[in-house]
């Protein structure tokens, strides 16, 4: 199997904060494929475009070309990824822009490439289905709504970002809904993934969980 590390999740559950983590301890590149599709929203946005104008976005998905800086972290077309894709904006459209075939498969070739270039750990909603389903080692993670929107109004006040707790959830809540039940690549459990709730875990405990059972393998 791959020498890859699934993590998929609803947001807000703690993937990208344990992921960086996870894969700096295990010595694996990390790539967060949400970002990707922040990415992609945001250029959109700049550009005027509507959602339902899937082939101008797919052209869009096309033209942005991720790599590996030389600290391994993912730029896009020479420059390191703007702040303002983790802006609420950005959060409230991008399960709707990137619902387009014409932009999840552009993306998703993308990761594909990144990720078997080296080991990699890869977290995102469809990596154990869709991108590499034969991962060699699947992890889905979850928690309850009201910890995630209180982690997130964290993350964005650390980044200079003002958000309201109820206006965070309420986006949490109708991004598990889009992201359920889209027809291309829905959110799900992939068979095989050990899931993992956050609610009740420190970052630490989290980390230790997956790192724990992917030394083990890697062991044997």
């Amino acid at each position: 199997m791959l020498p890859i590390i699934a993590i998929d999740g609803i947001s807000g559950a703690g993937k990208s904060s344990t992921a960086k983590r996870v894969a700096a301890e295990l010595g694996f590149c990390h790539i967060d494929t949400g970002a990707m599709y922040r990415t992609l929203t945001w250029a959109a946005l700049q550009k005027g475009l509507r959602p339902d104008q899937t082939a101008e976005l797919g052209k869009l998905a096309q033209s942005l070309r991720f790599e590996f800086n030389e600290e391994n972290r993912i730029r896009v077309n020479g420059e390191e990824l703007d702040p303002h894709i983790r802006s609420p904006e950005v959060s409230a459209q991008v399960s709707t822009y990137c619902q387009p075939i014409e932009v999840r498969q552009a993306i998703v070739e993308q990761q594909r490439k990144l990720g078997h270039s080296r080991p990699t750990l890869l977290e995102g909603r469809d990596i154990g289905t869709v991108v590499f389903p034969d991962a060699r080692w699947k992890f889905y993670m979850t928690a309850n709504p009201e910890t995630r929107a209180k982690r997130r109004v964290l993350e964005l006040k650390a980044a200079g970002i003002e958000a309201s707790e109820d206006e965070i959830l309420q986006n949490l809540l109708e991004r598990d809904e889009k992201d359920t039940n889209r027809a291309n690549s829905p959110l799900r459990k992939a068979d095989g993934a050990v899931e993992i709730d956050t609610s009740g875990l420190t970052m630490d405990e989290q980390v230790s969980m997956i790192s724990r059972l992917v030394r083990r393998d890697l062991a044997v």
